[in-house]
C-alpha cells in the first residue's frame, strides 16, 4: 500500500503511526490491554491488564474505553462479528441507516478475519439511549456484539492501527480503501450532535428510555465552576412546586430545604440558578426555613443571610447528590425471598417472557415432524427456526424481518422466504403485528404453542410462578430463576445456530440446474441436521424427521455418495455417522459453492435500487421542486457524505415516461462494479 492510502511496509510501524495520531482521543485516556496466556505462546483474548495510554503504544492488542469518565458514551461502535453470520450484508444495511440519519462514521476491517467496526463519534450520550440503539440494532443486525454498547463500565473496542490477536491490525477504510493516521483522526474527532443520534434512534425504532432512567443511570461527578460546584452534565428542568408547597413539620425546616437543593443539584442546576428560584419563591411555605431563623427566638433572615445559607447548603447538597445512586428493584414476596433476588431491569424481565415462549413452540416442532416433511416443510421450519433465534437475541416476541435478509441468513430464496413466512402465519406459529412501510420491514409475532395456559419452564419443565405471574408487566424474576433462564437461553442460541449453520450451507441449495447451482436440497438437509445431532438408527431419524424410512435411506445415500456419511459396526452394526469431510468441499465439487454470496450481491443492488426509488418518489411529492440538467461543459457536482444514492440523475424512465426499475438496477450494479474496478 502507498502512504496516501494509510500503508507502511512494517505492520508494527503502521501501529505505532495510528496511536500517535489518535492518543488523544481516547476516552479515558486509558486502555485495557491483552495479555499472555500461561504457555507464553499467544494472546489470551482476556483484557485483563489497564493502562495509561503513554508516548509508546503497548506491546500488544489494546482497546479503548467506549465510555468518558461520567460512563456517558464519546463513540458507539457497531462490532459485526463475522462468526454470527453474513457482516457484508449487515454493514450494507447499517451504513443505509447512517447515511439516512446524516451520520458521520468510519469503517474499520478489524483483523485477519475481516470482521468491522463502525466508529460513530458524538457528542457525550447517556448510557440508557446507546444501550436502547444498540438492542433496536440488534433486532435488524444478526451479526452486532452489542455487549460494547451495553456495559460503560468496561465494555471496549480495538481502535484503529490496534494489533490484533492473530496478527495485522483494525485498518480503517473509506469506500474500502485504507486511509491514513491523519485521515482517521480527523474522522474520529468530528463528533455528531445529538439531533444526529436522535434521528438514527427513530430510524432504528430505538425504544426512549426516558430523562428518570437516564438520570438513574448517570454516574455524578462534581465539577467546580466559578458560581461554586454543581453536578456535571446538562442541566434539565425539575418539578420542585410540591416540595415548596408542602409546610415541613416543628423542626424539619433544615431537612425539609435539603431536599429542595438536592432535587435542584440533581437536575445540574448551578448555585446561581437555584439561589434566584428560591428567592422567587421565598414565601412558599416550604423555605420557613429559608425565611426565618427557628428557636425559641424566631426572626426573619436578611438578604445576605439566606445567601450565606444557600451557599453553605449547596455544597453539601451536591455533595450528597454525587453520591446518591439507583435503588434495587423492589421484591414482591415472602421475605426468604429478598436475599435471592437480583436488581432486574427491562432486559431480565422480557427474558422472562421469551425464554418459555421459544422453548413451548420447540417443543411443538419436534411433536409434529409431519409439518415439516411436506415440500414446503424444510423452508418454513427454517423461517419459524431464524424467527425464534431473533426472538432470543433480542428477548423481545416480535421481530423486524424481511425475506431478504431471511432468504441470506437461512439459504433460501426471497420468494422462497416470503412465503415461507405467510404460511407460518397461516398455521398460527406468527402473526403479522405490523405491515412494512417504505424502508421499514414487516414485524412478525411469535405466538405461543402450549396447550395450557401457561408455558412450562424450559430448564425445569415446571411453571415458574415468577414467570407465570410476571410477563412483561409483572414480577421480575428470582435469582436463581434468572440464571436458569440466561442458561436456557445460551442452549437454545447455540442449537438454533448450529442447526442453521448446517441446513442454510450453499452444499443444501435447489437441486435442479435450471433453478440455479445443483445443489442436495433442503430436504437432505433436514437428514443431515439429525445425523449431525448423534442419531444414528434410521428408525430414530425417521421419526424425528418425518420422512418415511424409505426416504430417509434414500437421503443417507445422497449423504454417503457425496462422503459426508457413513455407516459404522459402533455403537451397533448398520450405524449411520458423519464423515469429516468439509461441506464447502462437497459444495465446490458439485457446483454450488457461492451461492448464497451471488444471492446476498443481487440483494444488495435491489436494496439500494429501491432506496433511490423511494428518494425520487419523496423528490416528486415535494412541492415547488425543480431539477435542472448540467450545462454541456459541466459536470455533476458529487458531494461526500451523501448517500450513493443522493450523488446519482434521476430515476430511469421508459419510453412512456414511467420507472424503469431494471434498468435501475442494472445501473446501480454497474456503479458497484465500477467503483471495485
Amino acid at each position: 500500500m502507498s502512504p496516501q492510502t494509510g500503508g507502511k511496509a512494517d505492520a508494527g510501524e503502521q501501529s505505532a503511526a495510528f496511536y500517535a495520531a489518535l492518543r488523544a482521543l481516547a476516552p479515558r485516556g486509558r486502555a485495557r490491554l491483552d495479555v499472555r496466556t500461561d504457555a507464553g505462546d499467544a494472546w489470551a483474548h482476556t483484557y485483563a491488564a489497564t493502562a495509561k495510554l503513554g508516548e509508546d503504544p503497548p506491546a500488544g492488542p489494546y482497546a479503548w474505553y467506549l465510555t468518558n469518565t461520567r460512563r456517558e458514551f464519546a463513540f458507539i461502535v457497531f462490532d459485526l462479528d463475522r462468526g454470527r453470520g453474513d457482516v457484508e450484508r449487515d454493514a450494507d444495511e447499517l451504513m443505509s441507516v447512517l447515511e439516512a440519519a446524516d451520520i458521520r462514521y468510519l469503517v474499520c476491517v478489524s483483523g485477519p478475519a475481516r470482521g468491522l467496526h463502525l466508529w460513530v463519534p458524538v457528542e457525550p450520550v447517556a448510557a440508557a439511549v446507546v444501550r436502547a440503539l444498540a438492542r433496536a440494532a440488534a433486532r435488524r443486525l444478526p451479526t452486532l456484539d452489542i455487549s460494547p454498547l451495553t456495559n460503560t463500565r468496561t465494555g471496549c473496542v480495538r481502535p484503529p492501527g490496534a494489533p490484533h490477536r492473530a496478527g495485522g491490525i483494525s485498518v480503517p477504510v473509506h469506500q474500502w480503501v485504507p486511509i491514513t493516521p491523519e485521515a482517521t483522526a480527523a474522522a474520529l474527532a468530528e463528533r455528531n450532535p445529538a439531533e444526529a443520534i436522535e434521528r438514527l434512534a427513530v430510524l432504528l425504532d430505538a425504544d426512549d428510555p426516558g430523562p428518570e432512567q437516564i438520570e438513574a443511570e448517570a454516574v455524578r461527578t462534581i465539577e467546580t465552576t466559578p458560581a461554586g460546584p454543581r453536578l456535571a452534565g446538562r442541566r434539565h428542568p425539575v418539578d420542585v412546586a410540591e416540595l415548596l408547597a408542602t409546610t415541613p413539620g416543628p423542626g424539619a425546616g433544615h431537612a425539609h430545604l435539603a431536599r429542595i437543593l438536592v432535587r435542584l443539584a440533581l437536575a445540574r442546576w448551578s448555585a446561581p440558578e437555584a439561589t434566584r428560584l428560591l428567592e422567587d419563591h421565598l414565601q412558599a411555605p416550604g423555605l420557613v426555613h429559608l425565611r426565618c431563623q427557628g428557636g425559641a427566638r424566631s426572626r426573619h433572615r436578611g438578604p445576605g443571610e439566606r445567601v450565606a445559607l444557600i451557599a453553605r447548603q449547596w455544597e453539601r447538597a451536591v455533595a450528597y447528590a454525587a453520591t446518591l445512586r439507583p435503588l434495587a428493584a423492589p421484591v414482591d414476596g415472602p421475605p426468604g425471598e429478598a436475599e435471592q433476588s437480583a436488581p432486574a431491569d427491562e432486559w431480565d424481565v422480557r427474558l422472562a417472557a421469551v425464554v418459555p415462549l421459544v422453548a413451548g413452540v420447540r417443543e411443538a416442532i419436534a411433536a409434529e415432524p409431519g409439518r415439516w416433511s411436506t415440500p414446503a416443510g424444510p423452508a418454513d421450519r427454517r423461517a419459524l427456526e431464524y424467527v425464534l433465534e431473533l426472538a432470543l437475541q433480542t428477548a423481545r416476541e416480535e421481530i423486524e424481518l424481511d425475506c431478504r435478509r431471511l432468504a441470506l441468513a437461512t439459504g433460501m430464496g426471497r420468494s422462497t422466504a416470503a412465503r415461507a413466512l405467510e404460511r407460518l402465519i397461516l398455521d398460527g406459529w406468527l402473526e403479522l403485528a405490523a405491515r412494512g412501510e417504505g424502508q421499514r420491514a414487516h414485524r412478525y409475532r411469535v405466538l405461543p404453542q402450549s396447550h395450557g395456559e401457561v408455558a412450562a419452564s424450559p430448564v425445569t419443565n415446571e411453571v415458574s410462578g415468577s414467570v407465570a405471574q410476571g410477563g412483561t408487566q409483572g414480577n421480575p424474576p428470582l435469582a436463581a430463576e434468572l440464571q436458569r433462564l440466561r442458561a436456557a437461553r445460551a442452549r437454545h442460541c447455540s442449537e438454533l445456530l448450529a442447526r442453521r449453520t448446517l441446513v442454510s450451507h450453499d452444499v443444501f441449495a435447489h437441486p435442479h440446474r435450471a433453478r440455479g447451482p445443483a445443489g442436495l436440497g433442503r430436504h437432505v438437509a433436514g437428514t443431515a441436521a439429525v445425523l449431525d445431532t448423534g442419531l444414528y438408527k434410521v428408525q430414530d431419524m425417521a421419526r424425528v424427521t418425518g420422512y418415511s424410512l424409505r426416504t430417509t435411506r434414500r437421503h443417507l445415500e445422497i449423504l454417503r455418495a457425496h462422503r459426508l456419511a457413513r455407516t459404522s459396526e459402533r455403537p451397533e452394526p448398520g450405524a449411520w455417522r458423519r464423515t469429516r469431510t468439509r461441506l464447502h468441499t462437497v459444495a465446490v465439487r458439485i457446483g454450488a459453492a457461492g451461492t448464497r454470496e451471488r444471492r446476498h450481491r443481487s440483494y444488495a443492488i435491489e436494496r439500494e435500487a429501491y432506496t433511490w426509488w423511494l428518494a425520487e418518489l419523496g423528490w416528486m411529492r415535494t412541492t415547488g421542486k425543480r431539477r435542472r440538467p448540467p450545462e454541456p461543459d459541466q459536470s455533476r457536482l458529487v458531494l461526500a457524505g451523501l448517500p450513493r444514492w443522493g450523488n446519482r440523475d434521476r430515476y430511469p424512465r421508459d419510453h412512456h415516461g414511467r420507472a424503469d426499475h431494471r434498468a435501475a438496477r442494472l445501473g446501480v450494479a454497474t456503479q458497484r462494479l465500477s467503483a471495485t474496478a
